[in-house]
């Protein structure tokens, strides 16, 4: 998207914002009306020039002085003036052929407050179109990008890369009547009208009216929406759409049955219609009263037969157990060709619905479908979480990326691949298992499930199939059931003196902790439920999430079990009792675990059917090994709690010292449990996990090196890289704080200049610019404390000295040759490398950001940046995003410290493409000659040449 108009988007909103409009969704229908008043001035001026006589004007003689081209040359009071008392009234009267806009403006209203506001917009405005007029419609995609996470306006829109997906698989033509029968902001119709123009060549008069829109069809009953695609799809060239208000569910509306030859469309996921009021063809498909059933049977009477549909409906379509679920999902089996499932990620509807949803491919009248096609979509390219920030960079985002993506891009980015799955759904696609992302099913197993269409429940299948291989039948040695007292049977005052048996356990109760059955609430009547709880008995809620599997002890013998609850009781003791209710809360049970419903809950009857492994050994030493994982779960617990309280007794009452005598006191306890914890695992998995990625990158070669000799050399790089990192990031804060007048930094720019920097170079720059932060009072983003000598000489400096000392002694002749040499130098090396990263753990808590995008955010005053996050070792970094207070450049390294601040670290360090090993690499510079700056990786050592960074170096004083 264009920078240029996406700023002048953003001076748009802060102008509404600042005169006290802060609806963004005013501020796009008052922005509407404007271009739509622009669009009519620039009819009227084609016809008059003679490129469309056929039209006639637009503006009699008399109404001249209402066009756009008049108005800006206004001043702002009279401007007001004839806008809110000539203009939009005149608006309000005319239709116009050919201008769906015009069909949708009768109520409209002017609502900007003043004349400087308006002023403003239509300057704005102005300003931006009368260069470039064509990019109105690029203009327009800007402004409600910048709505797209606010209000009802996120909610009417589908997002784009799913869009996109969902016409690339149906692949309209120039010949398809195209409907969406709930347009919304009209993204389906936008993207089909697009992609008819793309592909096609307008050498027909068929595809010349696909081009204009003629076949683009949309309803909406919300008018505002339909304004919002109709100015879309007029501003793109698309002029020729036909949208109307009209909704298919109710009786008396004209529906256009059989008219669409494809249909792409997000209905609604809920809701409800009486049925007195439901148009009666629809009751013919389905009787129901619930409207994601009702709009999917509206969708096949639009159709015509043979006629192609794309259509997103909730989870709960696909495995609802009523009658009218089961009756829809067996006529798009049976009787019109269900093509496909393709499951999407729950998280893709963020903010406004957390529901899950999936996409239905069929043809209305196709017969029986012979194999469906089934895809779990992980991941769309966009984070799952209320942000939905995306999560590679631009050129690999959507289903038809610019930019080939590997297999990690692949876990992140799904849809390209669905797409390629897509066209081979009828050869490979069906000898795939259905252990892998995507798998077909043939119809009669589908008839045999009941027409269920979840793509877990065949997953299910297959795993209970092969559990049966090595495991036993929940059922064939268990009792499953249910609570049964409801919510309304409880009293809500508590009863200190109420028996046990009339003591219930509810699903709110059941948490992480038991509560005392003293307690639990008591049931009002005396009748006895279907069945009361006992010693041993496992117990679950059946809604998703915590289920907090629970085995009861003795005092909860005889209470009843409430509504929502499972209760599962062993009849024989085939496995030890701890070790189902283990299973039961793993992942693997909750897999297998049959869910109904739109908010998924989970059914008594249908656990007997789960598969629970079979696990080697007595029962004893089962529960033993079970008692051990549990005490240490507990334990670490314990320690985590300690931990909390201790920082919290920090800022009890006392003096400075005392409080900062508790602090020391936390903080080495801390210590120790952590470096206790280390040695007890992986010592240098954390390292690989949480610090900059070149170090991470060296610490992984070393703890995945096979021979001697290659753990020595990784050794060796791993204290090279962290050497690197810490000079770059001394230099770095040096150049922020402005204080570079170090005799150590000149002698670093000397040498890059002459012709190569030594690591002690860089040491010696590490420990000039600590010395001078540490008199400043300056922590530095923790490098300060990291150095800071301890007794005997000890600490960081003097590990990185005795390193460089043993790298120089290598590097130059005198390394080890047999292999009890290897194992002392590499005795030595690690010992002095790992007491090295440890002592910097403050790289763990900064971050090195990569910034690719920024964003004003006017309603907090600050930027927001976005890039991938340089820590850790893997290549496919994870995105992240802050606030800040100053813009960043893109394309820039920075360094974020505890503080939240930016530090940039270019020219010092940039990440580029390595032209050797075609991946991200991060480098330094090395040298410089007349030409150039050569660059070096951190790790590999492969090079690089910038000009950039030369240019960089000469400003800052690099001779």
């Amino acid at each position: 998207m264009n920078d240029g108009l996406a700023h002048t988007a953003a001076r748009l909103f802060d102008a509404f914002w600042s005169a006290g409009i802060s609806n963004p969704g005013e501020a796009v229908e008052q922005v509407s009306h404007l271009l739509y008043l622009r669009e009519l001035d620039q009819l009227q001026l084609a016809w008059e020039q003679g490129k469309i006589p056929e039209r006639g004007p637009i503006f009699s003689a008399d109404e001249q002085h209402l066009r756009w081209s008049h108005l800006i040359r206004m001043t702002p009071q009279r401007m007001f003036a004839t806008v809110a008392d000539e203009v939009f009234p005149w608006l309000r009267r005319q239709t116009f052929d050919g201008v769906a806009y015009s069909q949708h403006i009768r109520d409209a209203r002017f609502t900007i407050p003043k004349p400087s506001l308006l002023s403003k917009v239509t300057h704005l405005l102005e300003e931006t179109l009368s260069a470039e007029p064509h990019r109105a419609g690029e203009l327009y995609e800007c402004i409600l990008d910048q709505v797209s996470g606010a209000g009802r306006y996120g909610a009417f829109r589908t997002p784009r890369q799913l869009v996109d997906l969902m016409v690339a698989m149906t692949m309209p033509g120039p010949g398809d009547e195209v409907y969406d029968p709930a347009c919304k902001a009209g993204d389906f119709l936008f993207s089909a009208a697009q992609y008819v123009r793309q592909h096609g060549t307008e050498t027909s008069a068929q595809e010349a009216a696909a081009a204009r829109g003629d076949r683009i069809h949309g309803f909406e009953i919300d008018i505002t929406m339909l304004r919002v695609s109709s100015m879309r799809l007029m501003l793109q060239g698309f002029e020729s759409t036909d949208l109307r208000y009209r909704d298919l569910l109710h009786k008396g509306e004209t529906t256009g049955d059989g008219c669409a030859s494809l249909v792409l469309s997000t209905p609604p996921f809920a809701g409800s219609v009486d049925t007195g009021d439901v148009a009666p063809g629809l009751l013919d498909v389905v009787r129901t009263k619930k409207a994601e059933l009702l709009h999917v049977a509206a969708i096949l009477r639009l159709l015509r037969p043979q006629g192609r549909a794309a259509v997103i409906v909730p989870q709960g379509v696909l495995f609802g157990s009523s009658k009218a679920h089961i009756e829809l999902r067996r006529r798009l089996v049976e009787e019109h060709g269900l093509e496909a499932v393709v499951q999407l990620p729950t998280g893709t509807f963020h903010p406004y619905a957390g529901v899950q949803t999936s996409i239905l491919f069929f043809t209305k009248d196709a017969g029986p479908a012979e194999e469906v096609w089934f895809y779990e979509v992980k991941s769309d390219g966009w984070s799952l979480d209320s942000r939905r920030t995306p999560l590679l960079a631009e050129d690999k985002l959507g289903p038809a990326p610019d930019s080939t993506l590997d297999a990690a891009d692949h876990t992140r980015n799904n849809l390209p691949d669905v797409l390629k799955r897509w066209s081979q759904r009828k050869s490979s696609e069906r000898r795939r298992s259905r252990s892998e992302q995507s798998f077909c099913v043939s119809r009669k197993e589908i008839s045999e499930q009941g027409y269920e269409l979840s793509l877990a429940r065949f997953r299910q299948i297959q795993v209970a199939q092969q559990s049966a291989r090595d495991g036993i039948r929940l059922g064939d040695f268990a009792q499953v059931f249910g609570g049964s007292v409801s919510t309304s049977d409880i009293d809500k005052e508590s009863d200190t003196e109420a028996d046990v048996r009339s003591r219930v356990l509810t699903t709110s109760a059941l948490t992480s902790t038991l509560p005392d059955v003293a307690d639990l609430p008591v049931r009002r009547d005396a009748r006895d439920p279907r069945h009361r709880l006992q010693q041993g008995d496992i117990v679950g809620r059946d809604l998703a999430g915590a289920r907090h599997w629970t085995i009861l002890p003795g005092e909860y013998d005889g209470v009843q079990p409430g509504q929502g609850l499972l209760v599962v009781r062993l009849t024989e003791e085939l496995l030890p009792l701890e070790y189902v209710a283990a299973y039961m809360a793993s992942p693997l049970a909750e897999e297998q675990l049959p869910k109904y419903g739109t908010v998924p809950r989970v059914r008594a009857a249908g656990m007997a059917d789960v598969w629970v492994p079979w696990c080697d050994g007595t029962a004893a030493d089962i529960r033993a090994s079970l008692s051990m994982l549990e005490e240490g779960e507990h334990e670490a617990a314990r320690i985590q709690g300690e931990l909390q309280r201790m920082r919290m007794r920090i800022f009890e009452s006392g003096t400075s010292a005392s409080r900062r005598g508790r602090l020391d006191e936390a903080a080495s306890i801390s210590s120790l449990t952590a470096q206790s914890l280390r040695r007890q695992n992986d010592p240098y998995k954390l390292f690989q996990e949480s610090y900059p990625y070149a170090i991470a990158r060296a610490v992984r070669k070393f703890r995945h090196s096979r021979s001697l000799a290659e753990k020595h050399e990784a050794a060796i790089q791993c204290a090279e890289s962290l050497i690197l990192s810490l000079g770059i990031m001394s230099l770095a804060l040096a150049a922020d704080r402005g204080r570079v007048d170090l005799p150590q930094i000149d002698q670093w720019k000397e040498s890059v200049a002459r012709g190569g920097v030594s690591l002690g170079h860089w040491v010696g720059t590490f420990k000039a610019v600590v010395e001078d932060f540490r008199q400043h009072g300056d922590a530095a983003a923790g490098l300060v404390e990291a150095a800071a000598r301890k007794k005997g000489g000890k600490g960081l400096i003097a590990d990185l000295d005795q390193l460089i000392a043993l790298r120089n002694k290598i590097r130059h002749g005198a390394g080890p040759r047999t292999r009890a040499e290897f194992e002392k130098s590499l005795e030595k090396i690690e010992r002095l490398m790992l007491s090295s990263l440890s002592g910097c753990a403050f790289l763990a808590t900064t971050r090195w950001v990569h910034a690719e995008q920024l964003r004003w955010l006017p309603d907090t005053g600050k930027f927001r940046v976005s890039g991938p996050s340089l820590m850790g070792d893997h290549p496919d970094f994870a995105p992240v995003a802050f606030d800040t207070a100053h813009p960043l450049a893109d394309d820039r390294l920075y360094l974020i410290t505890p503080q939240e601040q930016p530090v940039p670290l270019t020219p010092f360090c940039l990440l580029s493409d390595c032209p050797t090993c075609l991946a991200p690499e991060l480098y330094y510079p090395d040298r410089l000659n007349n030409s150039t700056a050569l660059l070096k990786s951190l790790d590999r050592g492969h090079e690089l040449e910038s000009d950039t960074v030369l240019s960089a170096l000469r400003a800052w004083g690099t001779p």
